[in-house]
């Protein structure tokens, strides 16, 4: 019959197999929570989206302008 006397197995496999179980489980949670995570992001809620979006092509223009067309002060260095 196949017994195992614990008095002659080497400690180190006991502890290493208990680290690597513990990291495995840290593992399949982490991996889980961020997978869960990631497919959460790509839910899109259809109560957002609305047809009825209506963009002010003049109040538009009028930040473009006033966000690319500014006049530039140069900076004077002096000693």
């Amino acid at each position: 019959m196949l017994t195992t006397d614990w008095e002659k197995t080497d400690k180190f496999y006991i502890i290493l197999v208990a680290v690597l179980v513990t990291l495995s489980v840290l593992l399949v949670f982490s991996f889980r929570g961020v997978f869960s995570a990631f497919l959460t992001s790509y839910e899109i809620d259809q109560a957002a989206i609305s047809s009825g979006v209506k963009i002010q092509e003049e109040r538009l223009d009028e930040v473009y302008s006033w966000v690319f067309n500014k006049e530039r002060v140069p900076l004077e260095l002096t000693n």
